[in-house]
């Protein structure tokens, strides 16, 4: 078997230690009561479970794609505490109110992990349907709403009986924001040719609405009045607003390539979306909908979440294996804390009261179908080859006829990396960074559906004739 060696990422300067000033979280005592009894569910007793419960600061959660599973940060001294293994492909994280239970979800197969956060260990595993992908909490959190890309479905989970108790159609769903007053939710809809935005009634359990897009939506979130929405497109450098009463946009704000997830902070001061072509987290002012700063974070950064306080940002690394802790006021990066492979959502728990790694190393493969498989960079691609570009979030061209024999070239020419991924698993890229390239020599007739496993919505063909 040959090794195929990428050219190197270039290294990131990575700030020191640093420690996080106190903070004033008040555990009320009723609340800290609740908890204790709480623990008798997880199996821990009361005197063995009180002196985890006092914290100084919450702990973030962050579900590692590429290790499987959860990372749990201590954000008083931002240090990593532990990882908790889950099934395979971690994709989403969301915490209940009570800052008791964290949900992770599992992409690579069917279900949503129960962890409590009194012990950091799963309690309970939800089935929900294939390849579910993120996760919104209600405001009461009775309900969570999982995004089952695989079932074209958001399902519902009644989180006292830990069971799914509505599925409502949406095509390929993958990001879900609720709504401020609670009432409607909106899911970025994925599927292929009819990509939008779905409006849920979340009363009735229903979809009530539908935004079409040109382009696949890919994460969203509303402003704390709920007055806008704040989306991002593939293939489309800027933000999207949406006006909720019309629902229609109303703006855009340009970023730098392949912005990701926008979040406005909990004061409603600043709106922040990680951008990760330069690998920023970019700070908008959403009076004049303009950003007003950017801060390098690390490689490839997927997710972002904030501290109650609207104070601290933490922002996942997807490239790097890092989450990167950022000031927001003054736009400094505060330290870069190292979780494991494939960081990608993240959520910090509530409270009552007031370049670590590279991305996987891809091996060549052989065999009856392929003569010949290896990420190579772009300037050292075979000539002669059939190629395929993959640029702004799709396959071009999406479908290819090729003889027996000949060689498919990959190239990817987007800001961020692409897999080439045949859905019978016949080859794997692994990620292509920005620039590289991935050759395959096909040898026997058919049709082979592929796609990019990281954005499932990008799909293409290759049929090889007689």
């Amino acid at each position: 078997m040959r090794r195929i060696i990428t050219m190197p990422d270039r290294a990131h300067a990575r700030s020191g230690p640093y420690q996080r000033r106190p903070r004033s979280h008040l555990l009320l005592l009723a609340a800290t009561a609740g908890l204790v009894l709480m623990n008798w569910a997880d199996g821990v007793s009361p005197t063995t479970a009180a002196p985890q419960m006092v914290h100084a600061a919450p702990k973030a959660y962050v579900a590692l794609n590429g290790g499987n599973a959860v990372a749990v940060i201590d954000t008083a001294t931002n240090r990593l505490l532990k990882t908790i293994a889950i099934p395979a492909g971690p994709e989403g994280v969301a915490a209940s109110p009570d800052g008791l239970r964290v949900y992770a979800s599992s992409a690579g197969a069917s279900t949503v992990s129960v962890i409590s956060t009194l012990t950091d260990r799963v309690v309970s595993s939800i089935d929900v349907g294939k390849a579910p992908h993120n996760m919104a909490m209600t405001r009461d959190g009775r309900h969570l709403l999982v995004a089952v890309w695989g079932a074209s479905q958001v399902a519902v989970v009644d989180t006292v009986r830990n069971e799914v108790i509505a599925r409502i159609p949406v095509g390929n769903p993958h990001t879900i924001a609720i709504s401020p007053d609670g009432r409607n939710a909106y899911v970025t809809a994925q599927q292929p040719g009819a990509a939008g935005l779905a409006i849920l009634d979340l009363a009735m359990w229903q979809r009530v609405g539908m935004v079409p897009l040109d382009k696949t939506p890919r994460a969203l979130n509303f402003s704390p009045d709920g007055s806008t929405l704040y989306f991002t497109l593939a293939g489309v450098d800027a933000v999207q607003v949406l006006d909720v009463e019309t629902n229609q946009i109303v703006a855009h704000i340009p970023t730098g390539a392949s912005p990701h997830h926008p979040l406005f902070v909990p004061n409603g001061k600043y709106a922040l979306v990680v951008v990760q072509g330069p690998g920023q987290l970019a700070v908008i002012n959403p009076t004049t909908r303009e950003i007003i700063g950017t801060v390098p974070v690390d490689k490839f950064p997927h997710w972002v979440a904030t501290t109650a306080d609207s104070d601290t940002a933490y922002v996942t690394n997807e490239g790097a294996g890092t989450v990167t802790v950022v000031n927001i006021e003054t736009q400094q990066v505060l330290t870069t804390i190292p979780v494991g492979a494939g960081p990608r959502k993240i959520v910090i728990q509530p409270l009552p009261g007031p370049k670590a790694q590279r991305l996987p190393t891809v091996y060549a493969v052989t065999g009856s179908v392929l003569a010949l498989a290896g990420p190579v960079p772009a300037a050292a691609a075979p000539g002669g080859g059939r190629p395929v570009q993959v640029a702004n979030f799709a396959f071009t061209p999406a479908a290819l006829t090729v003889a027996p024999g000949d060689t498919i070239i990959w190239t990817n020419t987007d800001g961020i990396p692409h897999t080439t991924t045949s859905a019978d698993k016949q080859w794997d890229s692994g990620p292509i960074q920005p620039g590289a390239s991935f050759v395959v020599t096909l040898t026997k007739p058919g049709t082979y559906r592929y796609g990019c496993t990281i954005h499932p919505f990008m799909q293409a063909t290759l049929v090889v004739g007689n």
